[in-house]
């Protein structure tokens, strides 16, 4: 590598803990693996970040952005589309993320950055979630009885517990169901009658 400021040194370290994470989980973030990823000494790695933990913090908060970001999404005609895209439905990237996602709640039981950094996560879902409805009811695409904050947490909190479920592989609870659900609470939480 030639020479890098030392915040492109410090960039060039995060893109590497971002490629590891995505492809290998949380576990596979030595400071070693990661420093052969950006083809650095372990040293520089350390040199950026004061510990492994904090490494993995940047590196989920930046990944959740990442899966959030609506500007790497593929075009998308309607608020709804993008609410289930955001939502992890109808994208077909999130699987990349879930596992990590999964990884970062189980850390976050006993690690404190990494709780702090979970709380930003679901801040951040949240945050997204609320512009969407905003701007959906704001075209007049949906209609809100209550305020979009707190119908964006009844969404995510549905969502993420549904999730949970079908990942326990029960009968009934399969991909169209989940779906099936999803747009119920949808079409009750927003006023609308449609599905994508």
């Amino acid at each position: 590598m030639g020479y890098l400021n030392r915040e492109a040194r410090r960039e060039s370290v995060i893109e590497a803990a971002m490629s590891v994470a995505l492809s290998e989980g949380f576990s596979a973030m030595t400071v070693r693996h990661i420093a052969r990823v950006a083809g650095i000494a372990a040293g520089q790695v350390h040199h950026h970040f004061t510990s492994s933990m904090a490494l993995k913090v940047e590196t989920f908060l930046r990944l959740t952005h990442q899966s959030l970001d609506l500007e790497h999404a593929p075009p998308m005609h309607s608020w709804r589309e993008k609410l289930y895209w955001t939502l992890g439905i109808d994208n077909p990237e999130i699987e990349r993320y879930l596992r990590l996602f999964n990884e970062a709640e189980a850390l976050s039981r006993h690690e404190p950055e990494m709780q702090q950094a979970w709380i930003k996560s679901m801040e951040m879902w949240h945050y997204a979630t609320v512009q969407i409805i905003s701007d959906g009811a704001n075209e007049k695409e949906f209609h809100l009885n209550d305020s979009a904050e707190n119908i964006a947490w009844r969404i995510i909190a549905f969502v993420s517990g549904l999730d949970g479920i079908a990942r326990l592989d029960l009968p009934g609870i399969d991909n169209d169901a989940f779906r099936r659900h999803v747009d119920i609470v949808i079409n009750n939480e927003l006023m609308t009658h449609s599905s994508i």
